[in-house]
């Protein structure tokens, strides 16, 4: 029924929009822990070996958070082809908000030292 899709779709649109909330919350709280590490150090004059294993684990999982980000964005996308093959492509059950067309999501990925073996290093990143 109509109204069965229409009600897994919204659901599907909350849940959604509330885990890419929580990741890039996830991402800032990160960010801001890997910044104070080194502030921290240079604070109490500390060398720059005091805590490097702790520094390096923690920028990894900010590209990780950022790898998960970029997954979600991309099961985003996907959920927008599948709106339209449940019959329910013209309908709107964002958050209101403006997406970029599609080409402007397409932005190089950044290169991560930490990451060992980083195989995508060259590949576009879409952004979401």
């Amino acid at each position: 029924m109509l109204k069965d899709r229409i009600a897994a779709a919204q659901r599907i649109t909350t849940e959604l929009h509330e885990a890419e909330f929580a990741i890039d919350e996830a991402i800032v709280k990160l960010a801001r822990v890997a910044a104070t590490l080194p502030t921290a150090r240079i604070e109490t004059r500390m060398s720059a070996i005091v805590g490097q294993e702790a520094v390096a684990k923690v920028t990894q999982a900010v590209a990780a958070a950022g790898h998960v980000r970029q997954m979600i964005a991309e099961a985003h996308e996907a959920l927008g082809e599948t709106q339209k093959q449940v019959g329910l492509g013209a309908r709107m059950f964002g958050a209101g908000l403006n997406k970029p067309p599609a080409a402007s999501r397409n932005v190089p990925a950044p290169h991560n030292q930490n990451l060992a073996g980083d195989a995508d290093t060259d590949a576009a990143v879409a952004v979401g």
